[in-house]
């Protein structure tokens, strides 16, 4: 793909970081030792005059001793610093700047002052910003950390943006207990410039994503946001968790980072009319990420089948369905013969699919790939609890080999703890997406099945006019040509009054010259 104005940011060859010490946790040293453990290959330089060295590296003083070009500053020193380091970065031909200190427009108008200066100085060199009061950026595919997380990132298709860095971070240490790997993860913060348009128009056309997770606060440019946006969820599948959606919880948007929150009613209509998913917890926003990171992400439809070896859980599924609007149909005539010729007499007969308390490996794995083969199934939730003559890893592996040689999604809730564990871990190996609850399970297979919907949505155009109807060609014909007079200077509908003249019959065409004439 071509070059994109935030390509600097994503995959600089050369990143300088301003306020880089050894102190024990100062910003700029965890930074520092972020970017030399997370193994990036391009050139890192320490900017902190109050030091020779840093972690082993030589530290300069400015960014003109580094005499060498950079391409991504990062910066972690005291907000009334900033201005005059952007105003030398940029000198310094510095394309882009992460600014991790706090202090501006979240703190008030003196903060708002420094930010205002700050972006002066920025598009005086034609200079991007992230933040500030932001985490950082992470790239672990090139082994870009340029954060103050105490977590890494493995690389993964998944890109997480958000106005909240504590959020970022308790997803990172989610993820790592999961598994599961990211392509970038931006920390947003203030989002004084570079906001979520920018981002999205460059993971859309991002090789390494294929999923985006979004934590909104507030929205300083709704064109760009839903421009980036419809780009995006057109290729790939995107997340979007909104906060502030209430009064109380706006305020604190506003105190947290300054953000503008809108009616919660119109961002919604806007993200279904963008083909994007929506979710409304963080517990939601986890299940999606588990979801989109797996296998076989794409679904017909949202027609879901339960097998679960206890009652109890698979109502609890089942309620759930109803209120996410996920359907739980009846299985075919061919599928329910089959059941009834291999499960005990005692299964539920019907969909959730309750295989009993004493189910094994063969029992689940043949119910699994008979619910596969229905045409009326586009989806399964695997579900186990842990009884008496249960075998949760030997059911796992089952499981995971029915999954493989199938094209619908399959979904798995292992409940309990200390037994399911090993299961667990097996799923997160072969991609297989894995919950503790049903609630979260169900949740997650509606939001593939939201995605599909809003899709579609996303893809409708306006119907064309019924046979019955006969275009207004002179309506057409008077509108036309009442443009093309008023672009001589005149009023067409004066015109036409005064000389009760009625416009010609035939149509106008180009003249020679950029004045419009009658034929």
């Amino acid at each position: 793909m071509g070059l994109h104005y935030l390509d600097r940011l994503f995959a600089p060859h050369a990143v300088a970081v301003f306020g880089a010490s050894e102190e024990p946790d100062n910003v700029g040293t965890l930074v520092f030792r972020n970017l030399l453990a997370g193994g990036f290959s391009g050139e890192l330089y320490a900017v902190n005059p109050r030091h020779k060295h840093v972690q082993g590296k030589p530290c300069y003083p400015d960014i003109e001793h580094i005499r060498k070009a950079v391409d991504l500053a990062v910066i972690a020193t005291p907000a009334h610093t900033v201005p005059d380091i952007i105003r030398r970065c940029g000198e310094a031909g510095v394309r882009v700047a992460v600014i991790l200190s706090a202090g501006f427009s979240e703190t008030g108008d003196a903060g708002a002052a420094l930010e205002k200066e700050i972006l002066e100085h920025a598009r005086l060199h034609d200079m991007r910003i992230v933040g500030p009061n932001c985490l950082g950026i992470l790239r672990p595919p090139s082994g870009l950390n340029a954060s103050f997380s105490n977590n890494s990132a493995t690389p993964g298709r998944m890109a997480l943006v958000s106005q909240s860095g504590a959020l970022c971070t308790a997803v990172l240490d989610w993820a790592q207990s999961k598994a599961i790997g990211f392509s970038a993860i931006v920390s947003l913060g203030d989002a004084a410039d570079v906001d979520f348009g920018d981002v999205l128009s460059f993971l859309a056309m991002d090789p390494h994503t294929s999923s985006i997770l979004l934590y909104v606060e507030g929205i300083r440019n709704a064109r760009r946001f839903l421009s980036g946006l419809r780009i995006a969820a057109r290729l790939k599948p995107v997340v979007v968790v909104k906060a502030g959606r209430h009064a109380a919880g706006s305020r604190a948007a506003v105190s947290h980072t300054g953000a503008l929150v809108g009616g919660d009613d119109v961002f919604h209509a806007a993200l279904r009319r963008a083909g994007v998913v929506r979710a409304y917890t963080i517990k939601q926003l986890f299940a999606a990420a588990e979801v989109l990171s797996s296998r076989n992400v794409r679904v017909q439809g949202n027609r879901l089948a339960i097998i679960t070896n206890g009652g109890g859980p698979g109502v609890m599924a089942a309620d759930r369905a109803a209120e996410m609007n996920v359907a739980l149909p009846d299985l075919s005539p061919q599928t329910l013969q089959a059941l009834n010729a291999a499960l005990p007499a005692h299964w539920s007969q019907g969909n959730p699919v309750d295989i009993l308390g004493d189910a094994g490996p063969e029992r689940y794995q043949l119910a699994l790939n008979l619910c596969l083969a229905d045409p009326d199934i586009d989806g399964v939730l695997v579900m186990l609890t842990p009884q008496a003559m249960t075998k949760p890893l030997a059911v796992a592996e089952a499981t995971v080999a029915a999954a493989k040689s199938s094209a619908k999604p399959v979904l798995t809730c292992w409940m309990g703890e200390g037994q399911v564990d090993a299961a667990r871990a097996l799923f997160g190996q072969h991609q297989l997406a894995h919950f503790d609850t049903p609630e979260a399970s169900v949740e997650a297979f509606s939001f593939l099945a939201s995605y599909r919907r809003n899709q579609q949505l996303l893809m409708q155009v306006p119907e064309p006019l019924g046979r019955s109807s006969e275009p207004d060609v002179e309506g057409a014909r008077c509108s036309v040509n009442w443009k093309a007079r008023q672009s001589s200077g005149r009023s067409a509908c004066r015109w036409w009054k005064r000389s009760k003249r009625t416009p010609p019959a035939r149509p106008w065409s180009w003249p020679n010259r950029s004045v419009f004439r009658w034929r």
